[in-house]
């Protein structure tokens, strides 16, 4: 059980299919309390084991662009934070996507939180790996 992580069991047409819904510690909350989410997700997907995994939610992360790598596309966020490399690092233990980035989007269409006086932006979707 964790207040951060929820395990939805869902049967489709004899699919079982499992949706974790999760909301990571923000950015700069103590590395500890990171590490210990971090260490409870990988907990609860090794627990769930073959079946087909949604992983989706509030991961506080930016997790950046590369080329020719399993988790992470080319068109998301360049920015990369540390819990946008703790998500991208078990996503590649996991053999799991994270598809915000494999598809191309307009400008206008690519950022959807703004702060215009201090010019930052974010890509604030739903991870789903």
């Amino acid at each position: 059980m964790n207040k951060n992580i929820i395990t939805v069991n869902i049967n489709h047409l004899g699919i079982k299919i499992i949706a974790l819904c999760v909301y990571t510690p923000s950015n700069d909350k103590v590395d500890l309390e990171k590490d210990q989410f971090y260490e409870k997700l990988n907990e609860t997907l090794i627990n769930v084991g073959t079946r087909e995994i949604i992983l989706l939610g509030d991961f506080n992360g930016h997790t950046g662009t590369k080329v020719n790598n399993q988790a992470v596309g080319l068109y998301g966020e360049t920015r990369l934070n540390d819990n946008g490399e703790s998500l991208v690092d078990l996503c590649e233990s996991r053999n799991l996507k994270i598809t915000n980035g494999y598809f191309k989007h307009k400008m206008i269409h690519k950022y959807t939180w703004e702060q215009n006086t201090r010019k930052l932006k974010s890509i604030i979707r739903l991870h789903y790996c």
